[in-house]
């Protein structure tokens, strides 16, 4: 009973520690961070894939003088899937955990991001997507083999969603269908015309 005891206690002052230095690293890291703004941002579908640009946004350093890295995370869906049934782009662990890093605002006015619509299904043709700002720090843990990312910091609401329509460049099908038709009429037309034109000629050489 006294070694089981002893190894209860050993364990508790490991998790006690353990949560210590969690809660010291998260306050050095979320030192009086302003909450970003929701993203101003444009997307569109090229290929199978969804461009977005989204215009930066400058951030206050920390107390020290240092500041945050800003970070954007995105989620789009079918546009007429309920509104709790959103895909998002990176993976969420466990809150606000992710599989996968936040994509990381470049060092310029505005920063490009292709998001991979590979396996996701969107039966209306038209895609909604929303984009949300992180200003923090994201860091790798050893959860998952190391594929799981912590963050520390704040977050802006989500932006407005974007609807995007899949090929919207391409004619519709009524346009196909009247594009299609008017290629049969043609067609149609040059054969009897052909036909026409041989059987003039076919007379006038029995004439003579």
């Amino acid at each position: 009973m006294g070694l089981g005891w002893d190894s209860v206690l050993k364990n508790i002052a490991i998790a006690v520690l353990t949560l210590s230095s969690l809660i010291i690293v998260g306050s050095a890291f979320a030192q009086s961070v302003s909450k970003p703004s929701a993203p101003d941002f444009t997307a569109k579908i090229v290929g199978d894939t969804i461009e977005v640009t989204i215009k930066n946004q400058p951030l206050t350093s920390y107390e020290n003088g240092s500041y945050p890295s800003l970070y954007y995370m995105f989620r789009f869906k079918d546009h007429y899937t309920e509104e709790g049934f959103w895909d998002y782009d990176p993976v969420y662990f466990v809150l606000p955990s992710t599989y996968g890093g936040y994509y990381k605002a470049f060092d310029s006015d505005s920063t490009v991001v292709s998001l991979s619509l590979e396996g996701h299904h969107f039966p209306s043709g038209q895609i909604d997507i929303q984009a949300i700002a992180l200003a923090g720090n994201q860091y790798p843990t050893n959860m998952q083999n190391g594929t799981v990312y912590g963050f520390d910091g704040v977050t802006s609401s989500w932006s407005n969603y974007q609807t995007l329509t899949i090929n919207e460049n391409l004619p519709s099908s009524n346009e196909q269908s009247v594009f299609q038709t008017s290629i049969r009429i043609a067609i149609i037309v040059a054969v009897v015309a052909a036909v026409i034109v041989g059987l003039l000629v076919y007379f006038k050489k029995r004439k003579r």
